[in-house]
């Protein structure tokens, strides 16, 4: 019976691998968390851009528009720090995706020895059994050659 001598390795190169691919699935999850948090403040942005110029036809106060101001740069504010947070979210991605490669390349390398083994063992298995079928066999031709010689004599 074959047994891989580094299977508890591999096992547990395969449950590393489904560890990184689980983060790299968190991170996908959170960058699009990240991207549509973004994607939102920069559509309130660009509506209250639009409601300023609007108001700005009605001729508003001096403090209507330092107001307006206030929450149109708040805004921008959020909004750098929201594309901030994405981009970073993006990064973290990119490193889970390398980490789920590198673990899955290194489960592979052991997965190839193992199954070189695995045939090995099964070349060395077949081998013992042909010889011992030849030993068999050779044995019944000289059993039965010297039954003949036998006959022939008596």
């Amino acid at each position: 019976m074959f047994k891989f001598p580094l299977q508890r390795l591999l096992k547990l190169k395969a449950m590393r691998e489904q560890e990184k691919a689980r983060q790299l699935a968190v991170a996908q999850r959170d960058a699009a968390v990240e991207e549509q948090h973004r994607a939102d403040i920069a559509a309130l942005q660009s509506k209250g851009t639009e409601q300023v110029a609007a108001g700005a036809d009605a001729s508003p106060s001096v403090g209507e528009l330092v107001s307006m101001r206030h929450a149109l740069t708040q805004m921008g504010e959020q909004l750098v720090a929201a594309q901030e947070r994405a981009a970073a979210a993006l990064e973290v991605v990119a490193t889970r995706n390398e980490e789920l490669s590198d673990a899955v390349q290194e489960r592979q390398v052991l997965d190839r020895l193992r199954d070189r083994r695995m045939e090995e063992h099964r070349a060395a298995t077949h081998q013992q059994e042909r010889l011992a079928m030849d030993a068999v066999a050779l044995a019944r031709f000289h059993a039965t050659r010297s039954g003949d010689h036998e006959t022939t004599k008596g």
